[in-house]
């Protein structure tokens, strides 16, 4: 089952770099990522976001990572695994 988690995204240009100047930025999760394009960066943010999310599952700390980042959802332990529940 496919939890989805809804993002603000932030795009902050930085004029210093040249290879990614495009940020983006989700103050939900404290999490941004870069390219060299806004939509490049758009889309790395998710990418970037599943990838901290399955890591912090696999070390069993996925319920307090989402509660540190402001998570209002009940959430619950399934099959020795955490799921957010709506």
């Amino acid at each position: 089952m496919e939890t989805i988690i809804p993002l603000t995204i932030k795009i902050i240009v930085d004029k210093r770099s040249k290879d990614a100047p495009f940020v983006a930025y989700s103050p939900e999760l404290d999490l941004a990522s870069c390219g060299p394009t806004e939509e490049k960066a758009r889309k790395n943010l998710p990418e970037a976001a599943a990838i901290v999310l399955e890591e912090m599952q696999k070390k069993g700390k996925l319920t307090e990572f989402l509660l540190e980042s402001g998570s209002q959802k009940e959430l619950s332990k399934i099959n020795g695994k955490d799921k957010i529940e709506s």
